[in-house]
């Protein structure tokens, strides 16, 4: 199979090749070469997947001596030692395999590397034996939590069915195209020219920035409780931003999140905002029923006041029948809050309203590129007795159908 940039490289040939057919009204030629650049593109979806299946291959095969001492690896003791300056053990191997995983990855460090791999190391059960079955050995993880899974589980986006994808190597390209036209004619006459237009986007290394403090005596604590308080603290923290960026990022450094999207669909509810309805329930999937995008995993997104407002907003005056019900979800479709959500917007002279979403979040791609790159400083807080810990990751948010989404931006909930 061709490299990955052959195939980038032949794909954007043919796609400058058949605008310019286009443009020349060459009907006949326009349609050949978008087949050609319908075959490349999925010639590099699956290059592609190879190559990440490839990735996962390899960890599979990683030994299973070789998985408990990566599986051994402590946050705690990294933090405690990179602040001494002086990092031993298996803590200085890894850091010294992240660095060259940066390199690789044409990145410059901050601090200093923790690999992927150490982030995808599966860990057995603690507190038990597992040597040992009457000590636990029955209670053995095989396939436990890692710093990755865990990041996974707590991100609102992948519960709403957010495809995350880690270890990624370069860029990852995804052609988009309209669809086709269709027309009946009678015989013998003619079409207009072939009207598709591809576009070629990639998601791309962003850089995450997460900050801490840990205090000296937390640090200096060995249980396996401070560990996992440490990672568990870190891991939200990273999550929180994975997901404010996908919600409602700015498109300068970070991705642009799905309520910034130019092509998802708008549901107004007054000139100066108003309380949510039935009404606008229903026009929310209707925007997106009517983009043929309801499909997929469809959800409602919204923050803990619009659930408040859901709950005791009747559908008709004195039904008694509310908009959102526990168990039946809204109008039949899960929903899923976050404080991510705004509920600081302003329209006309509205103020503090709130944004909820409705869409198939299957469609949302959050990727992330190698490990991370910790910067330990013992100093900016030393008068309090704390090192800060500043988390830097890299990674990309990637909608594959903005259509597939409709936002209402305007909900008075007080």
């Amino acid at each position: 199979m061709r490299k990955i940039s052959e195939i980038k490289h032949e794909l954007g040939n043919k796609i400058a090749e058949y605008k310019a057919l286009r443009a020349e009204g060459k009907h006949d030629e326009a349609v050949a070469k978008a087949a050609e650049v319908k075959a490349l593109t999925q010639e590099l979806e699956e290059a592609q997947d190879i190559e990440r299946a490839e990735k996962a291959a390899a960890e599979e095969r990683m030994g299973e001596q070789e998985r408990k001492e990566v599986g051994g690896f402590s946050f705690r003791k990294f933090i405690v030692e990179a602040a001494e300056g002086k990092l031993t053990g298996l803590e200085r191997e890894m850091s010294e395999e992240g660095s060259q995983e940066a390199r690789n990855l044409g990145r410059t460090l901050k601090g200093l590397g923790i690999p992927y791999r150490v982030l995808a190391a599966k860990r057995a059960a603690a507190g038990q034996s597992a040597g040992t079955d009457a000590d636990g050995g029955y209670l053995k993880e095989t396939h436990g939590p890692s710093y990755i899974e865990a990041l996974r589980a707590k991100l609102v986006m992948q519960r709403l069915g957010a495809r995350f994808m880690s270890g990624l190597v370069g860029t990852v390209s995804f052609v988009k195209n309209s669809k086709a036209d269709v027309t009946w004619l009678g015989e013998a006459a003619t079409t207009d020219n072939e009207k598709l237009a591809f576009t070629l986007s990639e998601m791309k290394q962003r850089r995450l920035v997460v900050t801490l403090a840990y205090t000296k005596d937390l640090l200096n604590q060995t249980s396996k409780d401070v560990e996992n308080i440490i990672l568990n603290e870190m891991i939200l923290a990273h999550a929180q931003g994975l997901d404010a960026a996908a919600i409602n990022g700015d498109g300068t450094n970070a991705p642009k999140g799905i309520l910034n999207l130019d092509d998802i669909g708008s549901v107004a509810i007054d000139t100066n905002g108003g309380a949510i309805s039935w009404a606008k329930v229903v026009e929310l999937e209707t925007a997106v029923s009517a983009a043929d995008a309801a499909m997929g995993r469809l959800s409602y997104l919204t923050n803990p006041k619009v659930v408040g407002a859901l709950k005791t907003t009747e559908r008709a005056t004195g039904t008694a029948r509310f908009l959102y019900e526990p168990g039946a979800g809204l109008n039949g479709y899960p929903v899923e809050s976050t404080t991510l959500m705004p509920s600081d917007l302003n329209k006309g002279t509205g103020i503090n309203l709130s944004a909820m979403l409705f869409g198939n979040f299957q469609e949302v791609i959050i990727g992330q590129w190698g490990g991370l790159d910790l910067v330990i400083d013992p100093y900016t807080l030393k008068k309090s007795a704390q090192v800060e810990v500043t988390l830097n990751a890299w990674h990309d948010v990637f909608v594959r159908h903005e259509e597939s989404f409709a936002a209402v931006k305007d909900i008075l909930t007080t």
